[in-house]
This record gives structure tokens, C-alpha cells and sequence, in this order.
């Protein structure tokens, strides 16, 4: 669908949540843009202990275009003109319960366990507002509700994220540590900087290496530096940039095996959004 901007494209989890609650509390009379954009300030508030007072700070306009764009995805239905109410329908509210539980990266990791407590605490309402909402337009559109919302699938995909990304920090770690090296001992058999740059690019090239090569990047760094980035500046990346950063994916990693199953009941009765 068309998103509005890289503010909805990183932050698409809180915004679908946002519509989703906002058709759970208002039901059959239907929710506005300013009902959606209350619950888009409420969800960024409760992950405010990561980010200080941060608030995903969206326009009316862009709130009102993003719903406006679920209707001719027929995920949305307008219900009154003045000003624009909204329903959703059955296949709009999975859509839109996909893209909560879908992450695109890992840049907050505090997002996962808003996720985390929205299927979790909401789970069996959710499923309610699906079977109210109507049935699909086919079944080739309907799904498993059950595997849509299920907290252990959720938590597998994230603990998945996190292993592909610890593993991708573990190499890098490795060949910028045996880039310095290799460096040095080149460096120490007087060997030419072109002649070590080249044997470096050709072990271990960067990931950026076809957009341009490490060749020419180099070429582009003053004299006194070349050196410099290669023997001392490759090991200072490993330990201060990516060994922290793969020590907290590590521990993140063992945060998420010890969440409680579903097997351990979740939270009957009643169920608020506040």
C-alpha cells in the first residue's frame, strides 16, 4: 500500500496498531483521523523509557492519508462524510495485524515488546473484531488467525532477526580484526599501501564494495590516514563499534528466551487499550 513517508515506513507497527485500536474502541460508529493519531501519541508514549519524551510526531494530513489509502484496498470502508469515519474490514484488520507483528529491523528493540504485549494482552480480541468485522471478500484472502497472532511465532521471528544479525556482527568483527593485522604484517615487509590495499579488498571486501570499490574509497582519504585506518582504525571499529553492539544483540537474544510462553495463560476478561 502507499505509505506516507519514511515516518510511517519506520514506524508502520504503531501506526496499524493505532488503526486497529481505534476500530476496537469505536466499533460500528466508526473511527476518525484524530482517533487514530490519539492512539498513535498513547502507543509512543508507553516507549518513552528508551527514548525520553519521544512521540512519533505525525500531521493530520498524513494520519487522513494513510486511512484514506486503506479504502481502495477495500481494507477500509468510509461510513460517514463530515468529518471522514472509517470501519475496517475483515481483511483489513489482518493486513494491518500483519504489519504490527511484521519487523523490518531491528532499530528499536523496545518495538518488539510493544508488539509482544499487543498480541499477548489482546490477542482473543483481536480475533473477536476479525470474526465481527465480517467474512472475506474470498477465502483465498482468509488466514490463520491463530498463527497471525501467535506470541511464540512472533518471539521465533525476532529471535531469528537476532540471530542473522549477531552472526553478520561476529564476521565483521572477525575480518576487520584480521584486516589490521594482515595490514601490519604487510606494512612490516614493506610492502607499497597500493599493493595492501588491493590484497586487503581482495580477502576482505566491505560490504559496500560494488557501489565503490576500497580502491577508490581509499584514494580519497588524506596520505597520513591510509595507513592509519587500515593497521589501528579497523581494530577500534571491532572493539568499540561492533563488539558492544553484538553483546547487546547477545543478551537482547537471551531477554527473548526467557519470555514467558503462551503456554502460561494470557490475561482473560475485559480488556482495555489504556
Amino acid at each position: 500500500m502507499t505509505r506516507s513517508g519514511d515516518l510511517f515506513l519506520e514506524n508502520e507497527a504503531i501506526v496499524a496498531a493505532a488503526v486497529v485500536a481505534a476500530q476496537a474502541t469505536l466499533g460500528l460508529d466508526g473511527f476518525r483521523q484524530r482517533d487514530v493519531r490519539f492512539y498513535i501519541g498513547l502507543f509512543s508514549n508507553w516507549l518513552e523509557a528508551m527514548s525520553g519524551s519521544w512521540t512519533l510526531d505525525l500531521h493530520n494530513a498524513q494520519v487522513q492519508r494513510y486511512v484514506e489509502n486503506l479504502v481502495p484496498r477495500r481494507w477500509a470502508k468510509r461510513i460517514g462524510r463530515s468529518p471522514p469515519r472509517y470501519q475496517l474490514t475483515a481483511e483489513g484488520l489482518v493486513r494491518l495485524l500483519e504489519r504490527v507483528g511484521e519487523r523490518k529491523n531491528l532499530k528499536r528493540l523496545d518495538e518488539f515488546f510493544f508488539v509482544l504485549h499487543v498480541f499477548y494482552a489482546y490477542g482473543d480480541r483481536l480475533r473477536s473484531l476479525v470474526t465481527q468485522a465480517g467474512p472475506f471478500r474470498s477465502k483465498f484472502l482468509s488466514v490463520n488467525l491463530d498463527g497471525l497472532l501467535s506470541v511464540d511465532q512472533l518471539v521465533a521471528r525476532e529471535r531469528a532477526q537476532v540471530e542473522r544479525e549477531i552472526e553478520r556482527l561476529a564476521l565483521r568483527i572477525q575480518e576487520s580484526r584480521a584486516t589490521s593485522t594482515l595490514s601490519q604484517s604487510l606494512f612490516a615487509q614493506q610492502r607499497p599501501l597500493a599493493e595492501v590495499i588491493a590484497t586487503i579488498e581482495q580477502r576482505y571486501p566491505y560490504e559496500l564494495n560494488s557501489q565503490k570499490s576500497m580502491g577508490a574509497l581509499f584514494s580519497q582519504l588524506p596520505d597520513p590516514f591510509r595507513r592509519v585506518e587500515l593497521e589501528q582504525v579497523a581494530e577500534l571499529r571491532a572493539r568499540y563499534l561492533w563488539e558492544p553492539t553484538h553483546e547487546l544483540l547477545t543478551a537482547y537474544l537471551s531477554i527473548l528466551d526467557h519470555l514467558p510462553s503462551t503456554h502460561n495463560e494470557a490475561p482473560r476478561g475485559k480488556r482495555h487499550h489504556r
